[in-house]
């Protein structure tokens, strides 16, 4: 090998091995949040309350639980579902409108035993702001009826922790 070739080839992995290295420093630290005990087990007890307001069919408890009536709350369409709701509305996002009235009317109104089952929970809370993420399995007479992934996005106001959003996937 040559000199100039060596030079080049030292000078290409020195580049490689900077350009790691900066990567590396660029993803940083893990995040910090500003949370404090409390704070998490009140969040917790929100969880709780939505999975008891569940059980007991309650409307009226659950949304009262929400930030506001107009909250993101809707699973995650599928590609067949976006393909197919756009055959109506070109335009269709792949969510639609909040599904929480229609689920707190399927609650009131269903003849069946209901529970959503909730697993593996983490929540993260950066002062008033938290996040809380776990699986689901949601049961129909004492059935599995889908499960999936479910995501809540809820902030503090006025000393209480509401749900800003609930977002899910769905496999039956």
């Amino acid at each position: 090998m040559n000199k100039n070739r060596t030079g080049a080839v030292f000078l290409g992995l020195l580049m490689c091995g900077c350009g790691l290295a900066s990567q590396g420093s660029a993803q940083g630290p893990e995040p910090k949040f500003n949370s404090n005990a409390d704070d998490l087990a009140k969040i917790r007890g929100v969880l709780e309350e939505f999975r008891q307001d569940i059980i007991r069919k309650d409307r009226n408890a659950l949304t009262k639980l929400v930030l506001n009536p107009n909250v993101l709350f809707h699973h995650i369409n599928g590609q067949d579902e976006v393909d197919s709701a756009r055959k109506k509305n070109a335009q269709f996002d792949g969510i639609g409108p909040s599904q929480l009235d229609g689920f707190a009317e399927f609650l009131a109104t269903s003849k069946d035993k209901i529970e959503e089952k909730f697993h593996n929970i983490e929540i993260r809370q950066d002062g008033p702001l938290g996040l809380v993420t776990f699986n689901y399995d949601f049961v129909e007479n004492d059935k599995v009826t889908n499960s999936g992934l479910e995501v809540w996005q809820v902030c503090k106001i006025d000393g209480q922790w509401k749900i800003l959003s609930v977002v899910w996937t769905v496999y039956r």
